[in-house]
């Protein structure tokens, strides 16, 4: 007689209690492993484009002119017998500044003068005697040309005489006296200077690559050393030609100071000066945002929520942002934050800063 137990036998409970182990491990990993799907999108600060009022400029450096300056000299040799003008102090045009010693010069004048007033007088009557016919006009011509002669050396004896007094060629402020009475001067012998300063010249240089945008009549601001606030010159002149050392191109600016500004500004003085090339409407690029490559400037652009590399062209350069001349536009979203760890076609969700 055979008995069937009701209890299952040993291999059936060993593979029941395998398979239910291998469901649990299932769920267990299945509980730790994320969905499948899109990465979060990466939260960066960003801006947006706006076109606004530029004014290009080039900034540099300059001095300070009077509007006339000169060394003053003397021409001739000479002992100095009077010195005529207040050192720093006022001049006007035409006055003596200083006497040479001129009794040597003075004794040749009174001497080409006599023998002037003979030869006139020799050759007014040789004239006569020409015109009667008793001499031949080879010896009039001879007594012409020694009258002639005569003039010339009493014109060149007074202008050597006139050279004993120094002038002011034009009035204006005399600075220091570089002479003292009773000194023997050279000839080309420096006096003192002499500058007009009711109206000052502005000298500076800019950069050939930016002369096409420069023109007389354009103005400009500057500041000088000791002086408060910025002044406006506008320019009169400009060199012909760029210095092929420097590759700048030199030019001036005219600037009549108030009265009260006169006293204040002086000659010399170091100027800085800002000249305006052009006022235009300009996309201004955050200078953050901005990543040079071998490609060029280059900026992180959200297009469609993706980040994507742009490559634009750049003007004008200050130390917050960039102009953007082209490859950009008004409305663009540019990101400024976490640049190095995008990617192109990475996913961004930007953080407009105003």
């Amino acid at each position: 007689m055979h008995f069937h137990s009701s209890r299952p036998s040993l291999n059936v409970l060993i593979g029941t209690a395998f398979l239910l182990s291998l469901i649990a491990c299932a769920k267990k990993e299945n509980t730790s492993i994320a969905p499948v799907g899109a990465a979060p999108a990466a939260k960066l600060a960003a801006v947006v484009l706006n076109a606004s009022a530029a004014n290009a400029g080039i900034a540099t450096t300059g001095t300070v002119l009077a509007e006339q300056q000169v060394d003053v000299q003397t021409e001739i040799a000479g002992k100095v017998i009077r010195i005529s003008f207040p050192e720093g102090g006022p001049v006007s045009a035409g006055q003596v500044l200083v006497k040479l010693d001129d009794s040597e010069l003075r004794a040749q004048f009174d001497k080409a003068n006599a023998q002037l007033h003979l030869a006139e007088a020799q050759e007014m009557r040789m004239k006569e005697q020409a015109d009667a016919g008793a001499i031949s006009a080879q010896a009039y011509d001879q007594v012409h040309a020694e009258l002639e002669s005569a003039r010339a050396q009493a014109a060149l004896t007074q202008a050597q005489l006139d050279k004993c007094e120094i002038k002011a060629p034009f009035a204006g402020i005399a600075g220091l006296r570089k002479v003292e009475l009773g000194a023997v001067l050279q000839s080309g012998a420096k006096i003192t200077t002499l500058q007009d300063v009711h109206s000052y010249r502005i000298e500076f240089s800019i950069p050939e690559n930016q002369a096409v945008d420069v023109h007389t009549g354009m103005t400009v601001r500057f500041t000088a050393a000791g002086v408060d606030g910025d002044m406006t010159a506008s320019i009169f002149a400009i060199e012909p030609g760029v210095d092929p050392d420097t590759r700048l191109l030199k030019m001036r600016a005219h600037y009549t100071p108030s009265m009260s500004m006169k006293s204040a500004l002086r000659p010399g003085t170091f100027a800085s000066v800002v000249l305006s090339i052009r006022e235009h409407s300009a996309l201004w690029v955050p200078a953050q945002a901005m990543v040079e490559s071998a490609r060029g400037a280059q900026v992180w652009r959200v297009h469609e929520g993706k980040a994507e590399l742009c490559i634009f062209q750049p003007g004008t350069r200050t130390p917050e942002a960039v102009e953007a001349l082209q490859g950009l536009s008004a409305g663009d979203t540019v990101l400024i934050s976490g640049l190095m760890q995008l990617k192109p076609g990475m996913s961004v969700n930007p953080e407009i800063i105003p």
